[in-house]
């Protein structure tokens, strides 16, 4: 059995609460992280994530905000464009490489299920102001050489 990972923005963090005291009562929190598609006061199924973690030797994690905006960039430089959300998901999984519940050996699969489509304005703020060129090859040559 993989060992599940959960992870949540420290701004929407009711599920790791619960799993940090040791105990499956879910006390709701005021979300406000800026990954709206896991920005919820009280998860529905709260109890089975802590659960799933518990019963599988995983772990749940928060991240900061910023981290999420780090994971859309770091995403995007590999071809993924991730909302919010996945990125969460990605950034967790590197915050567990190095709090040592992860090692190099293990295999890891971080699922992301939300295209950035979904919300461009973070991905505008992650990666900042796009580049502008004249729209030749000429130009895309040297915009690309740097």
């Amino acid at each position: 059995m993989p060992r599940i990972f959960g992870i949540q923005s420290e701004k929407s963090a009711a599920i790791f609460n619960a799993w940090a005291a040791h105990t499956e009562t879910i006390t709701p929190v005021n979300a406000t992280t800026i990954a709206d598609s896991i920005s919820v006061d009280l998860p529905r199924d709260g109890v089975r994530a802590v659960r799933a973690a518990v019963e599988t030797n995983g772990a749940y994690i928060t991240i900061p905000d910023e981290s999420i905006y780090e994971g859309i960039t770091e995403l995007g430089r590999i071809g993924v464009f991730a909302e919010p959300a996945g990125a969460t998901a990605f950034a967790g999984m590197k915050r567990a490489v190095a709090m040592g519940y992860i090692s190099d050996q293990d295999d890891v699969l971080v699922i992301n299920t939300g295209s950035g489509l979904k919300d461009i304005r973070s991905a505008m703020i992650a990666a900042g102001q796009a580049p502008v060129i004249t729209p030749t090859m000429d130009a895309l040559s040297d915009f690309l050489k740097g």
